[in-house]
Formats: structure tokens, C-alpha cells, sequence
């Protein structure tokens, strides 16, 4: 719900993360730790749902995410999270940002469910963004609320090395940047744009059977383009103004590869570069994405990325049955009267059943 996710803080640094890119609808706090790497993250049931679903093709046995929960806020809430009994809505946040003028407080919340088997594999995704600043006259304000429901399905050619895949999303959005009175009748459901509307997507990896197991991965986004119609499965603006706009379509690429350190531990790294179609108006280096998984053992691993020249960090730990992962990473703001990058610190905890539990990216990696 909408009161959870404005938990909100200040903020005055971030970085060029995915959210601006069409198509890019879910980003984990474990990609974002990796500086917003998502296509080769195949181990995640979710993240290949929605951005690499030929990674489904490895999942021939039954894997589920039965929740995948994730919290974020930037630093000021981290800072003093007395403030955050504040920030249930926009009209009683209004106190708050008119004491602090031009400082931007943001905060979101969503879950992932999915499973999947055969190469088969279905998922909801509801997610909830928003952000806010006052320059001591008007709020301005940014909400992004999603609910997805997905389906996609992968496969393996070549023994292995070559899997292709597609998914399928219902897309139902409301959102939009736009300012209202400074006063408690704010609300960050008003002012949206919001609508449905059917987005493609179709991937093939690479996976290569070499030393470091190299893999290469491809992605189409919004095939076709994503045009909206009025209404949606959960509606949530307050008197829409219209339906947001249609979405082109957009590729990425990537690279990966792993290095053995020693004993358990193992390195993997990533290179990505989205928008190859050069469809988004961003600098060249935000589009692309560096990241470092290395693992400690197959419960334990620590993350550092880049997007383009901000920093991002996280560390994981996963059992059996659960995952939990932190990241600190940068975000981009849509307000040029603040400071363009905003500090995020996110959790994200996952109760799961897999095959493998181990994480073990040396066997996954290989072709079958």
C-alpha cells in the first residue's frame, strides 16, 4: 500500500539506476548493489520473468519466490527514522519538506512473487515509488505505481549453449511528476496519468562452455511498443489525467564471466549496456553498468557496481529457505531544483524453494 512505501528521507547524491529506461519495471536491491546489472542475474526466478526470460530455461525442476519483499528509503529517513511516522501521505509529509526546502525525500516498497517449472514460469509484481521536495510555495512530487501480473516461458538449444525465451506483462501503471499546494490536502495520488497495457519480452543467452564460462545476453524490451488504454486491475490515481505514454521499444546486452579465487570463493563479474537502439536521451556512460558478485561461500557474498561514475554496494547472505540482501546505490531524480542523485539504502528479504539451493553459478553457468 501506498503508506508503506512513503517511509521517505532526504536526499542529496544518486545515480542514472534503471527506472528511467522503458521496460525496466523491476530492479532488485541485489541488481542495484551491482550497479543496476539485471539481464545475466538468470538465478533469480523473478528478475528472468521480467528481464531475461531465457534464463527460465534452466529451470526445469520447480522454483518458487513466494515472496520477495523489498523496502527502501534514501538517507535521511536512514538518518533519523523518527521522521517516519510522518510519511503515510503526501498532505502530512507536507510539515516535513516545507522545513526543509529543496530537500527531496523518497521512499518505495514492492514484491515479486513467482515460480516456475519447465521452463514455464508466472509472477505478480506490485510496486509502489514515490518522491518529494517543497521549494516553500508548492510540493512537486514524482509517483510510480505498478501492478504486473507476467507469464513467460524459456528454452535450451544446442545442449545448453544457446536459451531463448519470452515473457508476456499485463502492465497497469499510474505515474507521474507534477506539484500541488504545499498543505495537508497534498496527495500523491492525484495529478497521474494511468493505464494498461500488454508489453513483450524476448531474450537469447549465450552461455559458453570455456574457461570462466563466459555468457552473453541479449534482450528486446516493449516489443512493438507499450500503448495504454484507460483503466487498470488496481486502480490508484485519484481522477487520472489521461494515460501515460506509449513506451518504445528498447535492447540491452551483456557480459558475464566467473573467476575462481580460491576454494569456494568465486568472483563474477558483469558488463551491461542498455538501450543499444538508443532510444533514451542519458549520457553514454549511464547506460552502462559494471557489477562484482564475489562469493565467500555458497551462503555468503558480498556485491560492488558502477553506473556510469556513482557507486553502489550490497552484501547477501542466503539459506535453504530465505534470502536477505542490502544494497546501497544511486538513483536518478526527475526535479532540476534538487540535487539530481539520490542516496537509497534498500533491503530486500526472500522466502523461497529451489531445486538448488546452493548458489552454486559455476554449475548453473555450464550448458546442460
Amino acid at each position: 500500500m501506498m503508506t508503506g512505501l512513503i517511509l521517505t528521507g532526504l536526499a542529496r547524491q544518486a545515480s542514472a539506476i534503471p527506472y528511467s529506461y522503458p521496460g525496466i519495471r523491476y530492479v532488485s536491491p541485489y541488481s542495484h548493489s551491482m550497479g543496476g546489472v539485471t539481464l545475466p542475474l538468470t538465478n533469480e526466478t523473478g528478475n528472468s520473468l521480467f528481464n531475461n526470460p531465457a534464463g527460465l530455461a534452466k529451470n526445469t525442476k520447480f522454483r518458487a519466490e513466494y515472496l520477495n519483499l523489498q523496502f527502501d528509503v534514501n538517507s535521511g529517513v536512514a538518518g533519523d527514522m523518527t521522521q517516519a511516522t510522518k510519511m503515510f501521505n503526501l498532505g502530512t509529509l507536507t510539515d516535513v519538506l516545507n522545513s526543509d526546502i529543496n530537500y527531496l525525500y523518497s521512499g518505495g516498497i514492492g514484491n515479486l512473487t513467482a515460480v516456475s517449472w519447465g521452463g514455464f514460469a508466472v509472477g505478480l509484481l506490485i510496486q509502489d515509488r514515490v518522491r518529494a521536495y517543497s521549494d516553500g510555495t508548492n510540493v512537486h512530487y514524482e509517483t510510480n505505481s505498478l501492478a504486473v501480473p507476467a507469464l513467460g516461458y524459456g528454452f535450451s538449444l544446442a545442449r545448453g549453449v544457446v536459451r531463448l525465451g519470452y515473457s508476456l506483462q499485463l502492465v497497469n501503471l499510474a505515474s507521474g511528476t507534477t506539484q500541488s499546494t504545499a498543505d495537508s490536502g497534498a496527495r500523491f495520488l492525484s495529478g497521474l496519468s494511468e493505464g494498461r497495457g500488454l508489453a513483450h519480452t524476448a531474450s537469447v543467452n549465450f552461455a559458453f562452455p570455456f574457461t570462466y564460462l563466459p555468457t552473453l545476453s541479449l534482450v528486446a524490451r516493449n516489443i512493438g511498443g507499450v500503448t495504454y488504454a484507460a483503466g487498470s486491475l488496481l486502480p490508484r490515481a485519484n481522477n487520472p489525467t489521461g494515460v501515460p505514454p506509449t513506451e518504445e521499444m528498447t535492447v540491452d546486452a551483456a557480459f558475464g564471466m566467473m573467476v575462481r579465487i580460491s576454494g569456494q570463493v568465486k568472483s563474477n563479474w558483469y558488463l551491461q549496456y542498455k538501450d543499444i537502439n538508443n532510444r533514451v536521451s542519458v549520457p553514454f556512460l549511464e547506460k552502462m553498468n559494471l557489477g562484482l558478485d564475489i562469493s565467500l561461500s555458497p551462503a555468503v557474498g558480498i556485491r560492488a557496481g558502477m553506473t556510469g561514475n556513482q557507486f553502489s554496494a550490497g552484501l547477501g547472505y542466503r539459506s535453504e529457505s530465505s534470502e536477505i540482501n542490502l544494497a546501497y546505490y544511486k538513483d536518478p531524480t526527475p526535479f532540476k531544483d534538487v540535487s539530481y542523485y539520490d542516496t537509497r539504502f534498500a533491503l530486500q528479504y526472500k522466502v523461497l524453494f529451489q531445486d538448488q539451493n546452493s548458489r552454486n553459478r559455476e554449475e548453473e553457468g555450464k550448458p546442460r
